[in-house]
């Protein structure tokens, strides 16, 4: 399983990212630790993941773990709690690597290769309890809990999509294809992040 998807994501979506991509505003207006940001953000988050794919979906759910290294300046703290919802599923493991650059004491440019945990599951998307792991997501950063630090990929190769929500801020979408983004861009074009808008209508708007 882990291989398949991995070969799949570097042949298609390297460093799980695609030149085909939407991203939504979820929290906003909403001051940040309110419940009005959070409910919002809920809401918006599983209505884009509901539209995207159906129950019936085969995904893979690809899971990048930093450990201890997760965000400092918060923490993750409550670390097991994604695969306590995951529990039953059968999970398999790879170490990745991430590249990073730092100065030494003189002044050179050193590569320092940073080391995370890779989990990958597959099934049906109704066997994935998706709104809880959303919420998890979308508590994070917001002091609240139970969260989740890790970052969580869900993968189909089927429609070839590879969704992501990084925090309560947005969620970003990948795709081989515009036609496949389209009606996402039609339909909650409300709720595309304004910062890029420009970007995105070049993409999706009719000649």
């Amino acid at each position: 399983m882990k291989k398949e998807i991995i070969e799949y994501l570097d042949n298609h979506f390297p460093n799980l990212s695609g030149e085909v991509h939407i991203r939504f505003e979820l929290g906003e207006p909403y001051e940040n630790g309110s419940d009005q940001r959070i409910e919002q953000v809920n809401q918006r988050v599983v209505t884009i993941f509901e539209e995207i794919f159906d129950q019936e979906d085969l995904i893979f759910v690809y899971i990048k773990d930093w450990g201890s290294q997760d965000d400092p300046m918060f923490g993750n703290t409550t670390p097991d709690y994604l695969y306590e919802l995951l529990d039953g599923k059968v999970i398999e493991e790879e170490i990745g690597f991430e590249l990073d650059e730092d100065e030494d004491e003189a002044g050179n440019t050193i590569e320092i290769k940073n080391e995370y945990g890779i989990k990958i599951l597959n099934g049906r998307v109704s066997s994935f309890p998706y709104k809880q792991i959303l919420e998890g997501i979308s508590h994070y950063e917001q002091g609240r809990e139970p969260s989740i630090g890790q970052s969580v990929f869900f993968v189909s190769k089927d429609k070839d999509v590879v969704f992501h929500m990084y925090d309560d801020r947005g969620c970003i979408i990948h795709a081989k294809s515009k036609e496949r983004l389209k009606p996402l861009y039609l339909k909650y074009n409300d709720w595309i992040v304004d910062y890029w808008r420009d970007y995105f209508d070049s993409i999706f708007k009719e000649e």
